[in-house]
């Protein structure tokens, strides 16, 4: 079987923008037939795209956030919060437990600016609390979504008032 080689072309606009397939034979290498591409070829492009997608995935893959928001005081009179909030403790602050693929930072100025924002921070929310959360992140989806739940529970478990965290 003939050896098969592709050369990717690429500009700044796409990533790949053209393939062409050489075929080997021996020492002389010519232009493959157009418009028809050997299964050698498809296979050396396919298996090109797939070694780049972990790598990929691996680098987005500890990307998520948890984080948590001081809220005002004046949170803690609405009754749904007080029913999710038996124990608490009226000299801790009220808080917001959240979480993010996004910076933390641009996450907290979409809860102020109302998109997609909880009523709570957009309303209440003074600011980031760095102390609570700085040394859980990054971390993966899977892991932050469970990480939420946890810190809220212990956050509520600690005597804080808190909402989100779902």
């Amino acid at each position: 079987m003939d050896a098969c080689w592709f050369y990717v072309r690429a500009n700044s606009r796409h990533k790949f923008t053209s393939v062409e397939h050489y075929a080997v034979v021996g020492h002389h290498t010519s232009l493959a037939q157009t418009g028809r591409r050997s299964e050698c070829t498809r296979a050396l492009v396919a298996c090109e795209l797939k070694r780049k997608k972990p790598a990929r995935q691996k680098e987005e893959a500890f990307h998520h956030n948890v984080y948590v928001v001081l809220l005002k005081d004046a949170v803690a009179k609405h009754p749904s919060i007080l029913r999710l909030n038996p124990k608490r403790d009226p000299l801790k602050p009220c808080v917001y437990v959240g979480m993010t693929g996004i910076p933390v930072d641009h996450r907290f100025e979409n809860h102020r600016n109302g998109y997609k924002s909880a009523w709570v921070v957009r309303k209440y929310g003074v600011r980031l609390m760095p102390e609570l959360y700085e040394h859980l992140n990054p971390m993966p989806f899977e892991a932050a979504v469970q990480m939420e739940l946890e810190l809220a529970e212990d956050l509520r478990a600690a005597g804080y008032t808190v909402t989100g965290g779902h």
